[in-house]
């Protein structure tokens, strides 16, 4: 298994690390939309509304978004995965362990909240446009995580599976239009 993890990251990363240099300002932009502060915010924002809204259901999926930056945070500690030896990942400001990419597991469950938010509250096709803008986004940060070196792919499905799996507690077991 542990071998098949490795040659997946390696042809996986080979290929995405592979596209052109002039793509490293584009990745760099769209990696800093994935960042905790930013999926922070957008978490605090879901809940101040729904405080605004008195919609107790919108609180708690906004707290899910802090929540699953916090479990990652926990996982990471529990795995101690070393980020790949990148010159990217050598001067992060925060030295944390590469599994899961915390951006990645953020942006998921924050701009899938977002989609799921837009497709309740916008009107055709509007909300159509909106979830395929947040799905795009959210697999372009993932995408730019492996490009820029801070993270192996692996890390960054983690991250997709982690997001994911907190973007469905709050679809199906939360509810907060209902």
């Amino acid at each position: 298994m542990r071998e098949l993890l490795h040659r997946f990251d390696a042809i996986v990363g080979h290929t995405i690390t592979g596209l052109p240099a002039w793509f490293h300002p584009f990745f760099i932009a769209i990696t800093t939309l994935g960042h905790p502060i930013i999926t922070l915010l957008i978490g605090f924002s879901v809940a101040a509304w729904g405080y605004y809204q008195i919609n107790w259901r919108l609180i708690a999926s906004g707290v899910v978004v802090w929540m699953t930056l916090g479990v990652g945070s926990i996982i990471k500690l529990f795995v101690e995965r070393a980020r790949p030896a990148t010159e990217y990942a050598a001067s992060l400001t925060l030295d944390t362990y590469s599994f899961p990419s915390g951006h990645t597991s953020g942006s998921t469950i924050a701009y899938g909240l977002l989609a799921y938010i837009a497709w309740h509250v916008l009107p055709a096709p509007w909300s159509y446009i909106i979830i395929v803008f947040f799905a795009v986004l959210i697999f372009l940060i993932g995408i730019s995580r492996i490009y820029l070196g801070a993270h192996f792919p692996s890390d960054v499905v983690a991250g997709w599976l982690l997001g994911g799996c907190a973007l469905g507690l709050v679809i199906w077991v939360i509810r907060p239009f209902i």
